[in-house]
């Protein structure tokens, strides 16, 4: 079976959905206050027409009272008033028998079905209730009854007022007529409202939708435009957020990815130059091109110093393995800082003396540091010969101090110095401050990220300040214990 058959012929939009919606609802509010309030309007006309008829059956039980003898003449003078308002009674005794009926009632009720229908309520129908007669006359009747007492005699008798329906009917079917027109311009207005609500909806989502497929597309810069206040807004707004995440990561990975490149263009380079020159020289030695003492001797000297260059570019990614591997073991104890910075001086003292820079030592003798020799020699190593790289006269400085959980350790030079956007690099991979100038000196774009690893491996802080021409300074701060270590990890 192919999926095609399985798909809807029609496809609701959300704006038809939102649209119908809105419509459906309108309409159901719509018809059920206009239910309740034609039941409203409906039963309040039969109470007023209710309350009506018990005023009459009230005025004829007075005229009943006053002349009890012959009331007659009184009632046929009280039924010329009520001839106008189509309102006409009837009298039965207990037996239920005519004691008295309106002579001017309409034939339509002298017949035996309605006095059948009279009879009926009087057992079970209070003072002032009304009821509805359809029974034997041609349209309903509202009958409101009540019981008197004829005097002299007492004789209980039943008095039934009623009036025609057909003035409540006609008063009604205006009214539904009236109601109508309202329905009919509330539900124009309705549909118009919910169209702008619908089509409003229904915009931001289509706005967030052609950015969805423009970033899909590869185009992270795209944007919403979306501006609501409610959480279709709130959706825009984390929409717009993970987009700025994710040009952002972009960013991010093209950067990595071109300073990867570089960095193995660069060890192509670096391992092609000395291996180059290595086997150009054991050729030359081998076929005997070399024969004075003092060139071959020369030339060892070239073959060692290149093999050096391909150890420490070895050695420089063996140490990022580790430490990003987790395999690196450091074995901590205590140094005088001091000693630290004395052999960084005397290791370092040719590459100073051809730069002619002065190194400055300022460190209490007694002043001793927590961390692995070896790894903590290749910290101090890699900054100062960074600050010799990168300083063409002047003082590279190194300072020594504490405070009561931390040794905290300076570097600071009057080298070219960095802007804040090469600063905020200077942590990461492969990158080289100045590329021109590293291929010279065979920098890998390593050595600083080796560094801070190395540092946050110890449970410590490095940090960087610049200058543009005047300098910079690194600060590193290693815990004077493990378990000053371990309270800087939970604080973090």
């Amino acid at each position: 079976m192919k999926l095609s058959h399985l798909r809807p012929r029609f496809r609701f939009t959300f704006f038809q959905r939102q649209f119908l919606s809105h419509l459906l609802l309108s309409m159901l509010i719509l018809v059920l206050l206009a239910a309740g309030f034609t039941y409203y309007m409906k039963q309040r006309t039969f109470d007023n027409e209710t309350e009506e008829l018990a005023g009459v059956s009230k005025g004829i039980v007075r005229l009943l009272a006053k002349d009890g003898d012959d009331p007659t003449s009184a009632l046929q003078a009280y039924r010329t008033l009520l001839a106008e308002r189509r309102t006409s009674f009837i009298l039965l005794d207990q037996a239920g028998e005519i004691a008295y009926r309106d002579p001017k009632m309409p034939g339509a009720l002298r017949g035996k079905a309605f006095l059948d229908e009279l009879r009926s309520h009087i057992s079970d129908t209070k003072d002032n209730e009304s009821f509805i007669v359809e029974r034997g006359t041609e349209e309903p009747w509202v009958v409101v009854y009540r019981q008197t007492k004829l005097k002299p005699q007492k004789t209980e008798l039943h008095l039934f007022v009623f009036s025609p329906l057909h003035g409540i009917q006609e008063t009604m079917e205006a009214l539904n007529q009236a109601l109508i027109y309202m329905i009919v311009v509330i539900f124009v207005l309705a549909v118009a409202v919910s169209w702008l609500f619908s089509r409003s909806m229904s915009a931001s989502i289509l706005s967030l939708r052609r950015t969805t497929r423009q970033i899909a597309a590869g185009d992270y810069a795209a944007r919403s435009t979306v501006r609501r206040s409610d959480e279709l807004g709130e959706l825009a707004g984390d929409f717009n957020s993970m987009a700025r995440q994710l040009e952002l990561a972009l960013h991010k990975l093209q950067q990595f990815e071109t300073r990867r490149r570089h960095f193995i263009m660069d060890v192509t380079h670096e391992l092609r130059t000395p291996l180059t020159s290595i086997r150009g020289i054991i050729e030359g030695l081998k076929n005997d091109l070399v024969p004075s003492p003092e060139e071959r001797a020369n030339y060892y000297g070239i073959i060692e110093k290149e093999t050096f260059r391909l150890i420490r570019l070895i050695n420089g990614l063996l140490d990022m393995e580790k430490i990003e591997s987790g395999l690196i073991t450091l074995n901590k104890k205590r140094t005088p800082l001091k000693e630290l910075f004395e052999i960084v001086h005397e290791s370092l003292e040719v590459l100073i003396e051809e730069k002619r820079l002065h190194i400055l030592i300022e460190c209490e003798p007694d002043l001793q540091v927590y961390a692995d020799y070896d790894r903590l020699m290749q910290i101090l190593i890699n900054l100062v010969k960074n600050s010799i790289q990168f300083t063409a006269y002047g003082t590279i400085r190194l300072t020594g101090s504490e405070t009561e959980t931390h040794t905290v350790i300076v570097i600071a030079d009057t080298g070219r110095g960095m802007s804040k956007e090469e600063l905020s690099l200077i942590w990461e991979r492969f990158y080289k401050a100045d590329p021109s100038r590293s291929k010279s000196n065979s920098e890998t774009g390593l050595g600083l990220s080796i560094v801070k690893q190395l540092v946050e491996a110890h449970a410590g802080t490095i940090g960087a300040d610049s200058t543009p021409g005047i300098g910079t300074s690194f600060m590193i701060a290693l815990p004077k214990t493990d378990r000053a270590a371990s309270k800087d990890g939970e604080a973090g």
